[in-house]
């Protein structure tokens, strides 16, 4: 709890200093004067998207309905946001275990497939973002060791999901940690049992990819706002790249590290400081913020309907 507290702490000092940088002041100006009607709209594809992530975890589950399976998924969402490398996400497959008695065996596979897609389309974009950069960007650097970390992960999710004896041998190293503990002798048997079928993995690639789209919307329409136009397919990939590193650098969620490398790399395609800051702030509270107040509120919700102290 100590170690949590205090990567939060610097978390939060990043974002303080990101703000006193681009002086306060100017950037609250920019806020005022800008387009209040654009921050609405984004608002509204802010809350198109988070529809979509849930959706695309329906679609890989099975006998759940998507307004049972919302609090839960926003509620997995929030409290991976604020873990090192967001590992916390499988705590869902236990929230829904105890709000719908799925076997975690069941609705595990289905998370970790969620987490592959979505590192792969970070990376389908983050490739195209590098390309419009250029290879010889000052982050190239952070670009190359993140994807690199990211595309090694993948490699282990995959060869775990189709090499039962590597799954055996990961799964035994995992059961000594917290969470993972509770889980019982027959948990691997019950696992690779539970099998998705391609249609439904390529209709959650489609919705993964729906989703950070609609997220560069969202940073496209903040944009707008305060008078920065930049085509939203490539604020996508920024978002993307930031993210990424972000993760990468083990701060809880990334927050505070992925808002720093968004306005960096709004400023190597030329956006002023005080203005790429107050797009990336506000930005960011319209889809994480945002989100994170429906994932406290969905807490809230599930507590009255199951015992969340005891899951947790």
């Amino acid at each position: 709890m100590k170690k949590r507290i205090v990567f939060i702490g610097i978390s939060i000092l990043i974002l303080v200093l990101l703000i006193w940088y681009s002086n306060p002041f100017l950037l609250a100006e920019t806020v005022a004067k800008s387009n209040f009607n654009y921050l609405i709209l984004a608002f509204g594809v802010a809350t198109l998207a988070i529809f979509v992530r849930v959706l695309k975890w329906n679609v890989l589950l099975k006998g759940v309905r998507f307004g049972e399976l919302l609090p839960v998924q926003m509620f997995g969402i929030t409290i991976s946001n604020f873990t090192p490398g967001k590992i916390a996400e499988p705590i869902k497959a236990f929230v829904l275990k105890a709000r719908k008695g799925i076997p975690v065996a069941t609705s595990l596979p289905s998370v970790i497939w969620e987490r592959i897609l979505d590192v792969i389309v970070l990376i389908i974009l983050s490739l195209l973002v590098l390309q419009i950069f250029g290879f010889q960007s000052k982050i190239i650097v952070l670009s190359a060791v993140s994807i690199g970390l990211f595309a090694a992960l993948l490699a282990v999710l995959l060869f775990m999901l189709h090499n039962k004896n590597f799954g055996y041998r990961l799964f035994k190293a995992l059961r000594r940690l917290p969470l993972f503990n509770r889980l019982s002798e027959d948990f691997m048997k019950n696992f690779y049992e539970s099998s998705i079928g391609r249609k439904r993995l390529l209709s959650c690639f489609a919705l993964t990819l729906m989703a950070w789209i609609l997220d560069g919307v969202v940073f496209y329409l903040t944009l707008t706002a305060i008078g920065v136009t930049i085509n939203p397919i490539i604020l996508a990939g920024i978002i993307a790249l930031s993210v990424l590193i972000g993760v990468a650098s083990t701060l809880p969620g990334g927050l505070g590290s992925t808002e720093a490398v968004m306005i960096l790399l709004l400023g190597i395609l030329g956006v002023q400081s005080t203005t790429a800051v107050a797009g990336v702030m506000i930005s960011r509270f319209i889809s994480f913020w945002y989100g994170t107040l429906i994932g406290g509120l969905s807490f809230v919700y599930l507590s009255k309907k199951i015992d969340m102290k005891k899951i947790l």
